[in-house]
């Protein structure tokens, strides 16, 4: 079998390593030597450290690193804020179901965004039927109720 020239500069790095170890233990001896002449309890030393305790290393926060600062392409739309109304959500369902008797959640919802109101008008209507003020019947077989006031 005929060896490269990369087989052979191989086989010369792992003879040079090897005649290093060698060397390294020795010393490593005569350490444990003048050690043990000096009455000191040397622990052995382990070839492969032990591993860390807890989790493992690089996974903890991040610290942030300062990145550059982004171009601005379209000026964003401001946060969402909380809208004022001059009648209170409260007012307006119970109103619209004075108005009319027997509408339904669907119906009512469609009030309220039609009013410019965000969201739904269900925690409204659930708060009006708990304290009292309108009743909820269930529509047999459909999803949703009918409400009427008191």
């Amino acid at each position: 079998m005929a060896k490269t020239a990369a087989a052979t500069e191989l086989l010369k790095l792992v003879k040079k390593l090897q005649a290093e170890r060698d060397s390294h233990v020795k010393a490593i001896e005569a350490i444990d030597l003048t050690f043990k002449q000096l009455g000191i309890d040397a622990a052995p030393v382990a070839s492969v450290a032990k591993p860390r305790r807890g989790r493992p290393a690089g996974t903890g926060k991040k610290t942030k690193v300062a990145k550059a600062p982004k171009k601005k392409t379209a000026k964003k739309t401001s946060k969402r804020t909380r809208k004022t109304f001059a009648v209170s959500g409260d007012e307006l369902v119970l109103g619209f179901v004075k108005a009319n008797a027997g509408c339904t959640t669907a119906q009512v919802n469609e009030h309220w965004t039609k009013e410019g109101r965000s969201g739904k008008a269900d925690n409204a209507l659930g708060k009006l039927v708990k304290d009292g003020k309108i009743t909820r019947k269930n529509i047999k077989g459909q999803r949703g109720s009918t409400y009427t006031a008191k």
